[in-house]
């Protein structure tokens, strides 16, 4: 049988990948906008 923790670690990995993919773009049109009105 498939280990069940290997499966559980992918999936961490790739939600806490993608969490961190929408922080940084996030940030990066706060800051785009700052720079656009300012």
């Amino acid at each position: 049988p498939p280990p069940s923790t290997d499966s559980y670690i992918v999936i961490i990995v790739v939600l806490v990948v993608l969490g961190l993919l929408l922080i940084v773009f996030a940030v990066v049109a706060f800051v785009m906008r700052r720079r656009n009105l300012g």
